[in-house]
């Protein structure tokens, strides 16, 4: 029996047909890459609590950096986690920024209620906006999106390294990296077409109402990367690694990296898996988004509608682009490359995502999401 259906959901000033799906009856399904855009809720913000590898990194990372140090945390939210993370590890002031005007205000009750209002001051507004009396020993962030630098990583912890942390100051993150995977969409979703299940319709419709218009937003897979069965099915290639940013070395946010993917089974090549590996402090364990459970999600970039055969030894070369969007904060990513087969011509292949571009059913795979009324 077919799993997905089609419904319909709101978009500035009009209804937008989808492909959506039973959440129960469905292995993997599509959620809305959100993290780049002022999408906000408890639900989002209770899984990425609840997301031990995530926190505990951070955490120690803290506790081994933050001692006697001075401390600007980045994007703070309304419990300033990592704020009250530093001023209990000993640091010896916390600037914790944020945008939000409402989250700020409660940020400030809940540091003055942990007994920290001393040494703890929230700064409202952008950090590549705001000015310190002086530059910090340390910075500590977490806006590193799904890919690696999508939710603005890049620019704005240049910004921070040249005007508001000392040279040699220590940021954590330390590294972050976008990664990718040859898909076997088909086998992830045992032949369905992929769909979002209603109850995250809303994401994608407020993605749409912050740009003012439906676009081929980001989407991410959900049910593949913590279930060893459906990893096993659906990759079928190696990891390559591009977009590093070094947030402790030279960071360059924008440029274009080569790489190659190595078929490792069969199937059938319609896309990739792009994930990333994030190393919370130097030395650490990375943590991996495509072959962990984590509150990151891999990304769907879709390069065959009906998918290529591919057999072990095949290879895909390509070029990752990442050039900053008009806003000068999130990247527009583009991937240029070619699928080489033993006998025969190599099969080109493209893919592009903006942030906030203007094009909407653009390839096959959101026809097939949003399809035309």
């Amino acid at each position: 029996m077919p799993r997905s259906f089609l419904a319909e959901l709101a978009a500035p000033g009009r209804k937008v047909p989808v492909r959506a799906c039973e959440l129960e009856s469905s292995p993997v399904w599509l959620f809305a890459s959100i993290g780049e855009y002022p999408v906000y809720d408890e639900v989002a913000y209770d899984a990425m609590i609840k997301d031990e590898r995530r926190m505990g990194a951070y955490h120690d990372a803290v506790r081994r950096y933050a001692p006697g140090r001075t401390v600007l945390d980045i994007g703070t939210g309304q419990d300033a986690v990592w704020a009250l993370a530093a001023a209990r590890a000993g640091a010896r002031h916390v600037w914790a920024v944020e945008v939000l005007p409402e989250s700020a205000r409660i940020a400030r009750k809940n540091i003055e209620r942990a007994g920290f209002a001393d040494r703890i001051t929230v700064v409202e507004g952008l950090s590549t906006e705001i000015e310190l009396p002086e530059p910090v020993d340390m910075c500590v962030s977490e806006i590193i999106g799904t890919l690696a630098g999508s939710e603005g990583a890049g620019p704005v912890l240049r910004d921070a390294r040249e005007r508001l942390v000392k040279p040699g100051g220590v940021f954590i993150p330390h590294r972050s990296a976008t990664t990718a995977v040859a898909l076997d969409l088909a086998s992830a979703t045992l032949g369905e077409p992929p769909a979002f299940p209603a109850p995250v319709f809303h994401y994608v419709e407020e993605v749409f109402a912050s740009v003012g218009r439906p676009f081929d937003l980001r989407v991410v897979i959900e049910g593949v990367q913590d279930n060893p069965k459906v990893r096993e099915r659906s990759y079928v290639s190696g990891a390559a690694e591009v977009e590093p940013l070094e947030f402790n070395g030279e960071l360059e946010p924008e440029g274009v990296d080569g790489a190659e993917l190595t078929f490792i089974r069969e199937g059938r090549f319609s896309g990739l898996a792009l994930g990333m590996r994030l190393w919370v402090a130097e030395g650490d364990e990375p943590i991996d988004s495509l072959y962990q459970s984590s509150s990151w999600t891999p990304v769907y970039a879709p390069l065959s509608e009906e998918g290529l055969a591919v057999r072990p030894g095949d290879r895909f070369e390509f070029e990752f682009t990442t050039a900053m969007s008009d806003d000068g904060v999130h990247p527009d990513y583009a991937l240029v490359g070619q699928l080489h087969r033993p006998g025969g011509p190599a099969v080109p292949l493209s893919w592009s995502s903006t942030h906030h571009g203007d094009g909407f059913r653009q390839t096959p795979f959101y026809r097939s999401l949003f399809p035309a009324p």
